[in-house]
């Protein structure tokens, strides 16, 4: 199942890009979501970006179906790659494993200046969820993208409510 997102924004990229590529800023990103234990395990740079790689513990308001596989927090584990385009884009490709439920997780966000009134930085984002597991394996793609939904609205909506402080900063 695919789920995608745009999000416009009315700052500029560099102050966009603050939130997930410095330490500070993707913990606090994450504790404002509900995240705890969060840990920036590490931020690399490569000859056109950088990776990052993160792990936070999440709630979950998980059905009865669903608790055998998922509990009130369960454990995420994130590898982004970011690479910079030569038409000044920002490609971040991103996979997310959730440990112990059996369901993969991939996707990327595309940041662009499209030059609109109003929009000086826009995201759009694609994720994909699937799952092998009999019987129960699209019920547990469902939740989990309900629940990527509501997590990406969440992130978006604290940006928007954060990025203009930090230019301020």
């Amino acid at each position: 199942m695919q789920i995608t997102a745009i999000h416009d924004y009315k700052e500029d990229l560099d102050t966009i890009l603050r939130y997930f590529s410095e330490d500070d800023l993707i913990v606090d990103k994450y504790k404002a979501l509900g995240a705890r234990n969060i840990r920036v395990n590490s931020i690399e740079e490569t000859d056109d970006g950088f990776t990052i790689e993160t792990q936070r513990e999440v709630p979950a308001n998980v059905p009865a179906m669903l608790k055998s596989l998922l509990g009130s927090y369960n454990t995420v584990k994130q590898k982004e790659t970011w690479h910079w385009q030569e038409n000044e884009q920002l490609l971040c490709h991103m996979k997310v494993e959730i440990i112990g439920v059996p369901a993969t997780i991939s996707g990327q966000m595309m940041f662009s200046e499209p030059n609109e009134t109003g929009i000086r930085t826009q995201n759009n984002v694609s994720v994909t969820v699937k799952s092998s597991v009999p019987l129960i394996g699209s019920t547990l793609v469902s939740f989990i993208c309900d629940d990527i939904k509501s997590q990406m609205q969440a992130e978006y909506d604290f940006l928007r409510e954060k990025l203009p402080h930090l230019v301020t900063e």
